[in-house]
């Protein structure tokens, strides 16, 4: 009887369906669509992989330039995290992109992924009150 509460408690926190939508856009610095979201700024786009918030910031003997990007992902990353990417010539030009992934209702808004630790944090907290039960 135990168990089953619990998987009734899981199940409540995960989405319930399989296509949700993520908020869609791209801009240099920070402007709407970077660190100062703004989500009357953005469109939405239905999804059914992942949302993701991306930020890319290239350095060249010319100059800097950073650039803020959402939306759906064309693939399904292999985890719902962040992950950073870099490379360049030495010298000359270096590069970064750090994406952050996510899978629920308009999820890529946050500079992280607090409904996920949400998710997590209720979880815990469902097994560890049936648990007493």
């Amino acid at each position: 009887m135990k168990t089953v509460a619990v998987l009734i408690a899981m199940a409540a926190t995960l989405a319930t369906c399989d296509a949700f939508n993520c908020h869609e856009c791209s801009s240099p610095k920070s402007e709407a669509c970077g660190e100062t979201f703004s989500a009357t700024s953005a469109t939405t786009v239905t999804c059914d992989t992942a949302c993701f918030k991306a930020v890319t910031k290239v350095e060249t003997i010319l100059g800097s330039s950073t650039t803020y990007s959402r939306g759906c992902s064309t693939t399904t990353p292999n985890s719902m995290s962040c992950s950073k990417d870099s490379g360049g010539i030495s010298g000359l030009a270096s590069g970064s992109t750090e994406a952050c992934y996510c899978n629920s209702e308009l999820c890529n808004s946050a500079s992280n992924l607090l409904p996920s630790i949400v998710q997590i944090v209720m979880i815990v907290a469902a097994a560890l009150f049936f648990q007493k039960f």
